[in-house]
């Protein structure tokens, strides 16, 4: 039997069943191995439960943000994204575009990015997929918030498109979109799911400044990644072990512009956001992740 299956049948009577009393990864490990014994390390068991706590149809649920572990119950948690929290939230979390963006804001938030993200709709050339946001130099107060150390100082962007790779055409108009939506940031990416080495990109991405940065998972492997809620939900250091195991390489490294072009209106609601938290000196936890509108 697999680890897996042992863990959904031994898990229940372990487990407390509110949020309120949730354990901690070294409680769980140790009640699970009064069960199991000494069978599995702790990294194999750890990585059991990232997988079961981002798993709707598991019994083991995880505190959204926190560290503590309890029994799943019938409530659901609200997404932070304002795409999942209508009533087609089953279909968009499966959604292969959904499930890319959220691998994609994943991927900045937890390196210390902010991040905003546009509503997904028709493909854009004058907005990008969403902006991660730099800010100025700081620190992490006790409460986890970042506080801001230099008050003049403004934050910086970097315009990212998604796209899937379908032939040589695709990647190109991908590459020429993300130079467009992005020409108004200090940089300007292109995540491109499906990818494989392709000099013409690498030439083209290195001539106008665009980074490149190729996800080789195919849109039909998407399925076997979490659902796109999930995902948005997921503990830092679970996002950062799932986000590790898709391969990655770098075709072209986006160009740092000092002088930007003018900031169009599309830029506006980014720009008032990230404005509007820098000039409080302070970023809360939500803010550094995702903004939700």
């Amino acid at each position: 039997m697999k680890l897996r299956d042992k863990l959904e049948q031994i898990l229940p009577p372990l487990l407390p069943t509110s949020a309120a009393e949730a354990i901690k990864g070294k409680e769980l490990i140790a009640r699970v191995r009064s069960v199991l014994g000494e069978t599995y390390s702790d990294r194999s068991l750890l990585s059991q439960f990232s997988c079961m706590a981002l798993d709707e149809a598991s019994c083991l649920a995880r505190i959204a943000g926190g560290q503590g572990y309890f029994l799943r119950g019938e409530e659901t948690e609200h997404s932070l994204h304002d795409m999942f929290e209508d009533g087609a939230a089953q279909e968009e979390g499966e959604n292969p575009v959904h499930k890319a963006l959220a691998a994609a804001v994943r991927l900045y938030d937890t390196a210390g990015l902010g991040v905003f993200v546009y509503p997904v709709g028709e493909e854009s050339w004058f907005h990008p997929d969403l902006v991660a946001v730099q800010w100025p130099a700081g620190h992490y107060g006790e409460d986890g918030a970042y506080i801001i150390d230099e008050q003049e100082a403004e934050p910086s962007y970097r315009a990212v498109c998604l796209a899937f790779a379908e032939d040589d055409e695709s990647c190109r108009r991908a590459l020429y979109r993300a130079l467009s939506c992005g020409l108004w940031a200090e940089e300007a990416e292109l995540l491109l799911f499906g990818c494989g080495e392709n000099e013409d990109l690498a030439e083209l991405g290195a001539r106008w400044g665009v980074g490149v940065r190729c996800i080789g998972t195919e849109e039909d492997e998407l399925p076997e990644f979490p659902r796109a809620d999930d995902m948005f939900r997921a503990e830092p250091s679970s996002a950062r072990r799932l986000l590790r195991a898709l391969p990655q390489h770098i075709l072209a490294v986006p160009r740092h512009r000092t002088a930007p072009t003018p900031r169009p209106s599309e830029a506006a609601a980014v720009l008032r956001w990230a404005e509007q938290c820098a000039a409080r000196g302070r970023i809360e936890p939500f803010e550094m992740r995702v903004a939700a509108h």
